[in-house]
């Protein structure tokens, strides 16, 4: 998997991610920890999003490529869990940063 195919695919199932996650939490009611919701969409989207984009891509399903996908899963889950606000406030301390 290449750094730009890794980017891309983190930003679409990122997006994805936070709107299913958003969609459960308003179905269910109940007593929930929305970070487990967040973890159980971003390990499907992550995992098997990525398997298929292999999939379609004709990419071969090496150790490397396999382990990619566990990644992608972690990094969405980390992505859908800190939201719009944190990252935009992560953004803009790394700018601020790189100014002076």
């Amino acid at each position: 998997m290449t750094l730009p195919l890794f980017l891309t695919l983190f930003a679409v199932f990122s997006i994805l991610a936070t709107a299913l996650t958003e969609c459960i939490k308003k179905m269910f009611t109940g007593n929930y920890s929305s970070n487990i919701i967040a973890a159980i969409v971003s390990v499907a989207l992550g995992i098997g999003g990525t398997l298929l984009v292999y999939y379609f891509r004709g990419i071969q399903m090496t150790g490397i490529n396999i382990v990619c996908a566990g990644i992608m899963a972690l990094f969405i889950w980390m992505g859908s869990m800190l939201g719009y606000d944190k990252i935009k406030q992560m953004i803009e301390q790394i700018i601020s940063m790189l100014g002076k």
